[in-house]
């Protein structure tokens, strides 16, 4: 199951549960066991080494130009939906 299934999944079962203050009770107890029981895994340590940025390759030209506000013509605009969609909001 996807993360968006098991969490619809969820809400319909905390649905029935809701309805009822002592199953509502045993629930929270036991998501509260879970939690405890969960054991989590420490996060990666930030590496401490520093890049040196003269060894990184140059930007192609095309993303060098890309820098600030972008500007698009009528017909850009009207030649693409989905630039249509973002700017019409």
């Amino acid at each position: 199951m996807t993360a968006l299934q098991l969490n619809a999944e969820l809400f319909r079962e905390l649905n029935v549960i809701v309805t009822d203050e002592a199953l509502m009770d045993k629930a929270i107890k036991a998501l509260r066991g879970i939690i405890r029981s969960h054991e989590r895994t420490p996060e990666a340590e930030p590496s401490t080494e520093s890049i040196d940025l003269a060894s990184l390759p140059d930007l192609p030209d095309g993303l060098k130009q890309l820098r600030g506000m972008g500007q698009f013509s009528q017909e850009e605009i009207d030649g693409d939906e989905r630039l249509a969609y973002i700017l019409g909001k």
